[in-house]
């Protein structure tokens, strides 16, 4: 009987720990598969060329995003709304892929129900050059349309950026966005001067806001390919440029000493905005990382902010910017931040505006 005993208790704790080894290994590999985290919103077949994906949908207020169905997230393309909808993650209500003009070719349809009972319908038609296009006239959107700023629309001026035709033509967490002439490369004193075309995402690493204070944490990435190097045969340098600018003024955020030793410690630069009859202030830190032989790509150079504003002041812009045509003009942009510090965009001389990226950060 004793040693009977003895195999049910041996038997029972070989049991128990056969169980938490299973459960152990259960939590590892839901942990691994972002599928699991609850982002999911949506799921379909896109078909293009006569070949299918299944894919996963995740909506924010400003677009949504359309992941490959596997473990890892692996963004497979996505749309831009062409407002931002406030409540957009609440209100969905279904996302269709079907082919609505006959050319075997999905198109993208997303739905929307609203608190109120009103109901937002978007629609993009596929093209084999600009891919998923936008149509208004098929579209139905209730109401009046927010915008990216959405505070703007009660102030008494017109914004800068609105006033001066410098649109957002590039958006955070939406993949890569072509910049020509992004880049200059140089030997020497300027010898061999060259530009050359770059590519620019933003992906957001932290959004929290408490206390009346929103802190954002992104990288801003530049993907340089081989193709826009030419062969020097010797050390040369490769330069790009970026900023952060205030929508409603145009002002450049300029990241200078003088401007330093913000709040939260040394190397923070602080600059206040003023809005109709407000003042935002808006205090920033980044830092540098130049990557070499990345993949397919020549040079990756990582820009990683951490940005302290108001909750709510939505005017932030992330600026990649064109380079000059000549290396004069190029060194001189060294020294813009003493000749015109938080100047409007549009005043700074060497700066060509509208060849520029244009990235909103508060959505």
């Amino acid at each position: 009987m004793k040693l009977w005993r003895n195999l049910l208790c041996m038997a029972m704790a070989i049991a128990l720990c056969i169980s938490l080894s299973a459960c152990g290994n259960t939590d590892d590999v839901t942990g691994d598969d972002w599928r699991t985290s609850g982002d999911v919103a949506g799921s379909g077949t896109i078909t293009h060329d006569g070949e299918s994906v299944n894919v996963l949908v995740t909506i924010s207020p400003s677009s949504a995003a359309f992941y490959r169905d596997i473990a890892e997230q692996v963004l497979f393309d996505s749309v831009s709304f062409p407002m931002n909808i406030a409540d957009a993650e609440q209100a969905f209500n279904a996302i269709s892929f079907d082919d609505m003009d006959g050319d075997r070719e999905s198109d993208v349809l997303v739905s929307f129900i609203h608190e109120n009972g009103d109901e937002t319908e978007l629609i993009w038609i596929w093209d084999p050059v600009e891919r998923y296009v936008y149509r208004e006239e098929l579209s139905t959107v209730p109401g009046e349309e927010e915008t990216f700023f959405p505070n703007y629309d009660e102030q008494t001026e017109e914004p800068y950026f609105t006033a001066n035709g410098l649109e957002m033509n590039a958006a955070a967490e939406m993949g890569t966005f072509l910049l020509e002439d992004g880049i200059c490369t140089y030997t020497g004193l300027g010898d061999g001067y060259a530009t050359g075309e770059c590519y620019w995402e933003i992906v957001k690493q932290y959004d929290y806001t408490h206390d009346g204070i929103r802190e954002l944490q992104f990288d801003a990435i530049c993907y340089i390919p081989d193709s826009s190097i030419p062969y020097y045969g010797q050390q040369y340098v490769t330069s790009t440029d970026s900023e952060l600018y205030d929508f409603y003024t145009g002002m450049w955020l300029t990241a200078a000493s003088s401007y330093g030793d913000g709040s939260h410690g040394d190397n923070y630069y602080l600059h206040s905005v003023e809005w109709d009859g407000t003042e935002y202030l808006i205090e920033f830190a980044y830092s540098t990382d130049w990557q070499y032989d990345v993949g397919d790509w020549a040079q990756v150079l990582t820009k990683s902010y951490v940005v302290y504003i108001p909750e709510d002041y939505y005017g932030l812009v992330f600026a990649a910017e064109s380079q000059p045509d000549n290396y004069r003009e190029s060194a001189k942009r060294m020294q813009l931040d003493s000749i015109a510090p938080e100047a409007a965009i549009l005043d700074i001389d060497t700066l060509y505006p509208y060849s520029n990226l244009y990235f909103s950060l508060c959505y």
